[in-house]
């Protein structure tokens, strides 16, 4: 078959404007859904692109951020006190190398299980107590004691997400750097949060995707 031309393989993205529809495979019902992309700036931090795509035959949405398959100049690790409800508003940019942590419940979102999103930590609990939720119903009935530790953390979660179970700790520790914890009095220090940059390890790199040899050669290229 013919290639398709490029002006409907390449989408031309202008800062804040959303690009047109772009038909795209859903991956639920596998009919065809609409995909649009946005280019933005993110004010302290870098350029990304939004994608977001909608199915009109099942309902399934999904929103994305991308950020051009390049990794920062080192890995970033931010320690949020979240105190106040202000700390819940903030937005935070997980990139899919990203682990999220909340070490007092001993809670982990590992790398790679989630796509590049942006929520506020607020949306980070709730879209996590949406996913444990749904399957309680079922457990209820054939894994009663199960379902019952699984009510108690995510009645620990829902404390924490109103408000109710402050001060706690949200970490997010990314190698690629490509991720990031608004800071509302930029360019001022942040009174809640410490950021940290490390260099990457070869396990590191091997995580992100690299093989042994490009692993190794790049984190003896990140300690010269």
């Amino acid at each position: 078959p013919q290639d398709k031309p490029l002006s409907e393989v390449f989408v031309t993205l202008n800062d804040g404007v959303p690009s047109d529809v772009i038909e795209s495979l859903c991956m639920e019902c596998k009919q065809n859904g609409e995909t649009r992309f946005m280019y933005t700036k993110i004010p302290m931090f870098k350029e990304i692109i939004l994608s977001s795509f909608s199915c009109e035959n099942c309902g399934f949405r999904n929103n994305e951020v991308q950020f051009g398959g390049k990794l920062a100049d080192t890995g970033v690790k931010f320690v949020l006190n979240v105190a106040n409800e202000d700390c819940l508003n903030r937005s935070v940019v997980k990139s899919e190398f990203a682990a999220i942590r909340i070490p007092e419940i001993d809670f982990e979102i590992p790398p790679q299980t989630q796509k590049g999103s942006i929520k506020t930590v607020e949306g980070f609990l709730l879209a996590t107590i949406e996913g444990i939720s749904e399957l309680q119903e079922e457990r209820r009935r054939f894994d009663p004691a199960t379902a019952a530790q699984i009510d108690e953390f995510i009645d620990k979660l829902k404390a924490m997400r109103e408000g109710r179970d402050f001060p706690f700790t949200f970490e997010l520790e990314d190698p690629s750097g490509n991720s990031f914890v608004q800071n509302p009095n930029a360019p001022n220090p942040d009174d809640f949060c410490v950021k940290t940059i490390f260099l990457r390890s070869v396990e590191m790199y091997q995580q992100m995707g690299y093989n042994v040899d490009e692993a190794r050669r790049w984190a003896e290229q990140d300690q010269l």
